[in-house]
């Protein structure tokens, strides 16, 4: 078995893996969708009552599938970019700059993505069999609880997410208009 906070660095390992063989440009845009989906789960459950008040009646199991659908959705969407032709002749000179921009951006986004879900999985009280939820006064417990603080939905509230999310697109723009 591996322990869940393990199993969170491997992962952000990986995307960052991923975002170095991506490059920054692709990635920025994989982290403004991870930040809509953030944004939209927010939205949806601070100010649409009929929503806010349907997910509280359901089972935790569908909370955590209702958010983390919204996300991992928004996310597919943004690892699915067209190939981006105005930025290779000057990405071509800079490869190196392009590789550890992509691994700093491609690991920002595993930790805003797998924090995320890993959040919501904690807030919902691991509803699946397939996870064992640590014990309340364990060391691992310990551990979870300070990666909790520090994943995004508990950094990024309402009017935080707001600003998160108008600093994401003016990247977009200024890199891609």
């Amino acid at each position: 078995m591996v322990s869940l906070t393990v199993l969170f660095g491997m992962l952000v390992t990986l995307f960052a893996v991923i975002g170095a063989m991506r490059g920054w440009a692709k990635e920025l845009l994989v982290t403004a969708s991870v930040m809509l989906g953030l944004f939209l789960n927010a939205i949806l459950e601070n100010y649409i009552t009929p929503y806010r008040t349907a997910m509280m009646i359901q089972p935790p199991l569908t909370q955590f599938i209702l958010r983390g659908g919204v996300l991992v959705l928004l996310a597919f969407f943004g690892y699915q970019t067209p190939h981006i032709r105005a930025l290779q002749p000057k990405l071509a000179r800079e490869r190196m700059e392009e590789i550890l921009l992509g691994l700093v951006l491609g690991a920002l986004n595993g930790f805003l993505l797998i924090g995320s879900l890993f959040f919501y999985l904690d807030q919902t009280g691991y509803p699946t069999s397939l996870i064992i939820p640590p014990a309340a006064d364990s060391a691992l417990r310990t551990q979870i609880d300070a990666v909790m603080k520090w994943a995004a939905p508990s950094l990024l509230p309402v009017p935080q997410i707001y600003f998160a999310v108008g600093v994401v697109f003016v990247f977009i723009i200024v890199v891609f208009v």
